[in-house]
């Protein structure tokens, strides 16, 4: 081979060469090793995990649960965990994210709430009605419907002054104190409506004695006339400041015109 032959021929050798050795690299690649790929840093919950070029679903778990009394203010602590899908080539990170919020509601109720809309209830946590004391009451009424059929007794402008169904006061519920006295009922309940009512104190005694409501005395309707009470429908032979009220108690003062047998007391009458 001539000499000039053999000097061309020896660079286009190591050229060939250096192309067939790019071709080579070409498609074999070259790996890439765990240690170069980047660090990836979450929450100390954080997984890595290492998928291949795809898109991967979100999916997300939720749960609530809700501590509260009655009327007092409660945490609510609410805990989320999202798969988020982050593709980088191919690489996904999980983290766990934690938020808490404060919130105030009458409710007394502990719930526990899932993400699928199914929702819990456990042991109820109920605050007992505060009741009220209940006061006792007894039923009060005043009434001189006994002079409407003694017009001929009584003076026709005392009789003028009285209410012509014949109820001073219609029969109403009264509160009751403890210790009360049927007096104690009538004066308070005088008092507060304004009727006019005269009483006496006996002497050497803390007992009253009742001599005119609604300016209607004793003797206005004869000698026989007067005020009297029942209780429950019977006629207590006390003084009213004597007579204490229980609850429930029907109290009636009446005016009588002829010592209580007008209006269903025959004590006297019997007495002889």
């Amino acid at each position: 081979m001539p000499e000039k032959l053999k000097k061309l021929i020896k660079p286009l050798a190591a050229a060939a060469a250096a192309v067939i050795v790019l071709v080579i690299a070409y498609f074999s690649g070259s790996d890439v090793s765990k240690n170069d790929k980047p660090e990836i840093k979450a929450s100390d919950t954080a997984a890595v995990t290492s998928v291949t070029e795809q898109t991967l679903p979100v999916t997300e778990t939720a749960s609530v649960t809700t501590a509260v009394t009655a009327g007092k203010t409660s945490s609510v602590s609410t805990t989320a965990t999202s798969a988020q899908t982050s593709v980088s080539r191919s690489k996904r990170t999980t983290a766990t994210e934690t938020k808490t919020e404060t919130v105030t509601t009458p409710e007394t109720t502990m719930l526990t709430t899932t993400a699928t809309g199914t929702t819990t209830v456990t042991e109820p946590i109920t605050t007992p009605a505060v009741s009220e004391k209940q006061h006792s009451q007894c039923r009060f009424s005043i009434s001189c419907a006994t002079v409407f059929d003694n017009r001929d007794k009584i003076d026709a402008a005392i009789l003028a002054e009285q209410p012509s169904d014949g109820f001073i006061l219609a029969p109403t519920n009264i509160e009751v104190n403890d210790g009360d006295s049927v007096f104690d009922i009538l004066k308070r309940v005088c008092d507060g409506q304004g009727i006019p009512i005269e009483y006496t104190k006996i002497a050497a005694t803390n007992n009253y004695y009742i001599e005119g409501i609604n300016n209607l005395y004793e003797f206005d309707a004869g000698n026989l006339s007067g005020w009297m009470y029942s209780v429950n429908g019977k006629f207590p032979q006390l003084s009213s400041s004597q007579y204490a009220v229980s609850d429930g108690d029907v109290i009636e003062f009446v005016y009588s015109c002829n010592i209580g047998v007008d209006v269903g007391d025959d004590y006297y009458t019997k007495a002889g």
